[in-house]
């Protein structure tokens, strides 16, 4: 008995031969390993790039502190110059305590931001020490004038009162640290020091709500 059309193309359909079952796995087969091949390239060029960028961040010079630098404070702006014969290093208790054990000849060494020149270290690093915080110095006038430090905190003035939820939105937006409240608008936060300050304070800055925020600095005869 004869089949229709119909018939037939659902017969050839549902019962390939052996030779169309080959031609569709070879097909396949090829398909599955140029996919592989495809992504073992893309691997590779992912790794590739993410090493490339991560040995040039290892390698990148840090960034040279400016010759001046300038913010405003209660509507004055105020210029500091820079003064590269010496550098700033931060010095807690501890260590002045384990070092001048050792050695009583660093009995000037005070807590806190202690002057010295470049490259002239004020207590030899070991393995268990904190990590050595310097940072660059600036003074009132070009090659005159005391020695002035930022050594990191920031001062914001809000245009309203801040809640608790809000000074932790700033803190985690601009990886920064609430050090103290001094009323519900004006809060003191602490960062990296130096011309980073400034920076951070700049783009604090940026806040709808808020109306100042600039670098403090310590002078000399009173840097802590």
């Amino acid at each position: 008995m004869g089949l229709g059309f119909s018939e037939f193309l659902t017969q050839v359909q549902l019962t390939p031969d052996k030779s169309t079952q080959f031609s569709y796995g070879f097909m396949a087969g090829k398909f599955m390993a140029h996919q592989l091949r495809l992504n073992s390239f893309f691997r590779l060029f992912l790794l590739t790039f993410v090493s490339l960028g991560f040995f040039a961040f290892l390698n990148a010079e840090p960034k040279e502190p400016p010759s001046s630098i300038s913010f405003v404070e209660g509507g004055v702006k105020k210029t500091f110059y820079r003064n590269p014969n010496v550098v700033a290093e931060y010095v807690d208790l501890k260590q002045i305590s384990n070092n001048q054990q050792i050695d009583p000849g660093k009995q000037g060494i005070k807590s806190g931001w202690n002057i010295r020149p470049p490259g002239k270290i004020l207590f030899p690093k070991s393995s268990k020490s904190t990590p050595t915080k310097v940072t660059e110095v600036y003074s009132t006038a070009v090659g005159m004038g005391p020695n002035i430090v930022l050594p990191g905190i920031l001062i914001i003035t809000f245009s309203s009162d801040q809640s608790q939820t809000s000074l932790d939105r700033i803190s985690n937006k601009y990886g920064i640290q609430l050090i103290n409240q001094f009323s519900p608008r004006l809060v003191s936060f602490q960062t990296e020091p130096g011309y980073v300050s400034i920076e951070k304070a700049n783009e604090i800055r940026s806040e709808p709500n808020v109306l100042e925020a600039y670098p403090d600095i310590a002078v000399e005869k009173s840097l802590k």
